[in-house]
C-alpha cells in the first residue's frame, strides 16, 4: 500500500480528519452505456430525492467538508468542495461530467457519500504523500481550470510538491486512458461517516464498473 501521512499539526485546527483510500490496477476506458444508465435511472433519483429541501451545510460529508474549510480560513460558499459541486448539478437535473471508466466512478462514490473523492495516477506521484495545509502563494493548475490558489486549503502533496483537494484536482497526477495503477483518495471530514462502509461500496463498484483488479482499502487518520 502506498504510504499516505496526516500532518499531525492539522488536528489541532480539526479534529475530524481522515483519508480512506484505494489503491488498483485499471484499464480506463470511455464512459460505459451500462454505467451510465445505472446511475441515471437507479442512483440520482434517490440522492435528489436524499438532499431536496436540505440546507447545504446540512447534507452529511458536505457539512464536515464545510467546517473544515471554515477552521483553516476558506470560504466554503466562494471555493466549494467537489461533492457538493456534484450534488448541486444533480439538484439541478444537470447532467453529470462524462470523463472516463475511473472518473465516472469516482463521482458515483461522492454523490452517493457526499465526499469529495480525488483519484491519481501514481506513476505521477513520486515518494510519500501528505494531507497538509498549503502555504502562501501554493497552488496548480486545475483540471480544465487555470492556476488555483490553493493557500489554507488541506491538500495532498508529494515530493515534487501539491497536487490534489477535496475542491479541485492537478492536471499532473489526472486519471488518463493511459493510467496502470491508481490511487483513490476519500476525503473525510465528519466523524459521523461510516467510511469502511464507503470503501467497501467504492470497492464494488471500481471492480463492476472500471474493470479494476487487486483493489486495497485502507483509512488513515491519527
Amino acid at each position: 500500500m502506498y504510504e499516505i501521512k496526516i500532518d499531525d499539526s492539522l488536528y489541532q485546527t480539526y479534529p475530524e480528519i481522515r483519508l480512506g483510500c484505494m489503491q488498483m490496477t485499471v484499464t480506463v476506458t470511455a464512459s460505459d452505456t451500462q454505467f451510465w444508465k445505472y446511475l441515471d435511472d437507479e442512483v440520482l433519483p434517490k440522492v435528489r430525492e436524499n438532499i431536496e429541501g436540505r440546507e447545504w451545510g446540512e447534507i452529511p460529508g458536505v457539512k464536515g467538508s464545510r467546517l473544515a474549510y471554515k477552521a483553516f480560513g476558506r470560504n466554503p460558499g466562494r471555493y466549494r468542495v467537489s461533492s457538493e459541486a456534484l450534488l448541486r448539478r444533480v439538484r439541478r437535473g444537470d447532467e453529470l461530467y462524462h470523463v472516463n471508466s475511473v472518473v465516472d466512478v469516482n463521482n458515483l462514490i461522492s454523490v452517493t457519500s457526499g465526499l469529495s473523492v480525488g483519484s491519481y495516477d501514481l506513476a505521477h506521484i513520486k515518494g510519500t504523500v501528505t494531507l497538509r495545509k498549503a502555504g502562501p502563494g501554493e497552488g496548480y493548475q486545475g483540471i480544465g481550470k487555470d492556476f488555483l490558489d490553493m493557500e489554507n486549503m488541506l491538500v495532498l502533496a508529494d515530493e515534487e510538491g501539491i497536487f490534489g483537494s477535496s475542491m479541485s484536482d492537478s492536471r499532473r497526477a489526472m486519471v488518463t486512458e493511459t493510467a496502470k495503477e491508481i490511487l483513490v483518495v476519500v476525503y473525510c471530514f465528519e466523524n459521523g461517516i461510516d467510511l469502511e462502509k464507503v470503501l467497501s461500496s467504492g470497492k464494488e463498484a471500481f471492480e463492476k464498473f472500471a474493470y479494476a483488479k487487486e483493489i486495497k482499502t485502507w483509512i488513515v487518520e491519527k
